[in-house]
């Protein structure tokens, strides 16, 4: 059995991993069936502390989970915050397929976005579009500039980029954070409504994930 794992975080800042406050949610499936655990959940078996036996269950049953960048970002964040473990051995990282690489290579890439992965295969991932639309009102505040400012700073500095390059990288990171926590927020006070941006962002990059998968191994 492979299920993808995806999890969103809430992180309002220019840095991928250091930045995160807590995980609102993660999503487990495939491109047929998605469950949804968040931080809010007023039903307990929504709650992040239920989908901590899931997983724990998926691995004691030798299932395996998948996902696109699940090594560098989901695992070490589940097990951060939410003290869950998966072996080496129950994880597929789908970046790492010689096929996606032999992809991103071609392309002229060290890596692909998921949603430059998907396109190449006529893989639908509009849902990461109507997020970016989301995170284009936030990139004129105030607020997002002078953090943005001070991150590029330190990435000038740190990975020597330069500071526009820098300056727009922060900007991007920074606003989309801000778009899907006013989404989640949303989410929440719907109850966690499927019928929301965060619930479809959410769940589409688990069936973009399974869906890359399968086209990788056909």
């Amino acid at each position: 059995m492979v299920v993808v794992v995806d999890i969103e975080t809430e992180n309002t800042g220019a840095e991928i991993m250091a930045d995160n406050k807590r995980i609102i949610s993660v999503q487990l499936g495939d491109s047929s069936n998605q469950e949804l655990y968040y931080a809010d959940a007023l039903d307990s078996s929504q709650s992040l502390v239920q989908v901590k036996t899931r997983i724990n269950s998926i691995v004691k049953d030798g299932g395996v989970l998948a996902g696109y960048n699940v090594k560098g970002f989901d695992i070490p964040i589940l097990k951060q915050f939410l003290e869950v473990t998966i072996p080496d051995a129950n994880v597929l990282e789908i970046g790492e397929m010689k096929e996606m690489v032999e992809l991103a290579q071609k392309v002229g890439k060290k890596h692909l976005r998921l949603e430059e992965a998907c396109t190449e295969f006529g893989i639908s991932s509009n849902h990461k579009w109507l997020m970016n639309a989301r995170a284009e009102k936030f990139k004129n505040d105030p607020a997002v500039l002078a953090n943005a400012d001070k991150a590029a700073q330190r990435f000038v500095i740190a990975r020597g980029w330069s500071f526009n390059f820098s300056r727009g990288y922060a900007i991007d990171k920074i606003a989309g954070g801000r778009a899907i926590l006013e989404s989640y927020q949303e989410f929440v006070s719907k109850r966690g409504s499927k019928d929301t941006l965060f619930y479809e962002y959410a769940v589409g990059d688990v069936v973009c994930e399974y869906r890359l998968m399968e086209a990788l191994t056909c």
